[in-house]
C-alpha cells in the first residue's frame, strides 16, 4: 500500500508530441504507474510549463470562441466567488446566460465554471471519450476560467479522484492530506469539522502544461493570484466495491421470499427473529452472482455515454456509401463491449445495447482485433448479413471509415 503524500515530477515534453492519450497526459508516469501507485492513494504534480501542450483539448481562444458563439443554460454554467454561486437569473436572459453579463462578472472577480464544455467543443469531448474507452472508467471534465486575484471555492474535498490540467495562466493550490481515507459522498457532512485537522502537504503553482492529481478526500483550495487561469478538472468517477456489493446483494435477495416480506419493527425485536434475518443475509451472500453484477455495472456505464461520432447522418442518408469493399475500423474513443449469453450476443455500444444472434460472435471478435477490415473479411456470417452488421455498428458510431 502506497503511503499517502505528495510527489513532484518533471516532464521533458518538448522531446515528445503534445497530448494524445492518457499516457501522454500523465507522462512521465503513464497509465500503468498511475493506477498502481497513485490512484486513490497519493497526490502528484507534473511540471512542464509548456504553453500549448493541451491545445489539442482546449485553449483560451477556444473558450473565447465558445462564449462568443454558443448559448449556455443553467446546468452547463456556474458563476462563483469564495464558494458562493451567483444566481443564474442574475446573469441570464430568457433562460440563457447573457454573454455581456458573464464577461462583466468575470471582470468583477467571479470564476466561470463550464460543466459540459465538451458538448460545445468537440476536441475536448472526443479526448475525454478516448480516455474513457482506454481506462474503462466514467470521466467528467469541468472547465474553470478564473480572473486574477480570485478564488472560486474555499477549502474542500472531492469524493472522486481528480486530475487538474493547467491550460493557460497560473493557479496556486494548497494541498492537505485526507482526514477520512477514501470518503464516500455520504460523508461530506463531516468536512467542516475535519478539514481544519488535515495536514498540509504542499503549495504549488500550476503553469501551462502542468498536471496535478488529487485522490478523493484530499483537502484543497486554489486561487488565481497575479494573472488569470484556465484549467480543466477531470473527475475519475466510479462505483465503490461497497456499491457493487450492495447492488449484487439486492439482486440476489429478490430470490428469497422471506426478504420480500414487509418488516414491522415489533415483529423483529426478539433475538430469535433477528437471528433468522442474519441467517437469511448469509444465505443471500452465498448466492451472490458477482460476475453478472459486474457485467451489469459495466454495461450501464457504456449505455450512459454518447461519444461524438460524426458521419452517422450521412450513413443514413447515403447508405450506398458503405458497401462490401468499404474499409472500416473501430472508432477511436468508441465504447464497445461484448457479453456472450446462452442464446444471444449482447453488445454494449455508445449509449445502447444491441442483441445479436450467437452466430455473429466470430465476426464481432474479428472486428475487435483487426486494425481495418471490410465486409467480405468477416467470418461466420452470410454475405448480406456481413454488410448489415457493419452498417448497424457504423450507425451506432462504433465504426468509422479507415482512411
Amino acid at each position: 500500500m502506497t503511503t499517502p503524500g505528495f510527489d513532484t515530477y518533471h516532464d521533458d515534453a518538448g522531446a515528445r508530441a503534445a497530448f494524445q492519450d492518457f499516457d501522454s497526459l500523465t507522462a512521465p508516469l503513464g497509465a500503468e504507474t498511475f493506477f498502481a501507485r497513485y490512484w486513490e492513494r497519493r497526490a502528484f504534480h507534473i511540471k512542464r510549463n509548456l504553453p500549448g501542450y493541451f491545445d489539442a483539448l482546449l485553449s483560451l481562444n477556444d473558450v473565447d470562441a465558445c462564449l462568443g458563439t454558443h448559448t449556455f443554460h443553467e446546468p452547463e454554467l456556474r458563476v462563483l466567488k469564495q464558494g458562493k454561486d451567483m444566481p443564474f437569473k442574475d446573469y441570464a436572459r430568457d433562460g440563457v446566460a447573457d454573454r455581456a453579463e458573464l464577461l462583466q462578472a468575470f471582470a468583477s472577480g467571479w470564476l466561470l465554471l463550464f460543466c459540459h464544455l465538451g458538448r460545445h467543443h468537440a476536441p475536448l469531448g472526443e479526448a475525454i471519450a478516448r480516455c474513457e474507452a482506454e481506462l474503462q472508467l466514467p470521466l467528467r471534465a469541468n472547465v474553470y476560467l478564473s480572473p486574477p486575484a480570485s478564488q472560486g471555492f474555499k477549502l474542500h474535498w472531492d469524493t472522486h479522484d481528480v486530475l487538474v490540467l493547467q491550460i493557460d495562466g497560473e493557479k496556486t493550490w494548497h494541498i492537505y492530506d485526507s482526514p477520512i481515507e477514501l470518503p464516500h459522498e455520504e460523508q461530506l457532512k463531516h468536512l467542516p469539522a475535519l478539514a481544519p485537522k488535515a495536514r498540509k502537504l504542499a503549495e504549488v503553482t500550476l503553469q501551462p502544461g502542468d498536471v496535478l492529481f488529487l485522490p478523493r478526500g484530499y483537502v484543497h483550495a486554489a486561487e488565481a493570484r497575479d494573472m488569470h487561469s484556465l484549467h480543466i478538472t477531470v473527475g475519475l468517477r466510479s462505483l465503490s466495491v461497497g456499491d457493487i456489493a450492495l447492488r449484487a446483494f439486492r439482486s440476489a435477495s429478490l430470490a428469497h421470499e422471506a426478504l420480500r416480506r414487509v418488516a414491522r419493527h415489533r415483529d423483529y425485536q426478539s433475538p430469535e427473529r433477528q437471528q433468522q434475518v442474519r441467517d437469511l443475509i448469509h444465505a443471500v451472500i452465498d448466492d451472490l452472482d458477482l460476475d453478472a453484477t459486474l457485467d451489469d455495472v459495466h454495461c450501464s456505464f457504456i449505455r450512459s455515454r454518447q461519444p461524438a461520432a460524426p458521419g452517422r447522418l450521412l450513413a443514413l442518408t447515403h447508405p450506398g456509401l458503405l458497401d462490401h469493399a468499404s474499409q472500416l475500423r473501430l472508432r477511436s474513443g468508441a465504447l464497445f463491449e461484448v457479453f456472450e449469453q446462452a442464446d444471444a450476443l449482447k453488445v454494449a455500444v455508445n449509449g445502447k445495447v444491441l442483441i445479436l444472434p450467437t452466430g455473429a460472435a466470430p465476426a464481432i471478435r474479428f472486428i475487435e482485433q483487426a486494425p481495418r477490415f471490410c465486409a467480405g473479411q468477416l467470418p461466420g456470417l452470410e454475405y448480406e448479413s456481413r454488410l448489415l452488421l457493419l452498417r448497424t455498428l457504423h450507425a451506432q458510431g462504433v465504426l468509422e471509415e479507415a482512411v
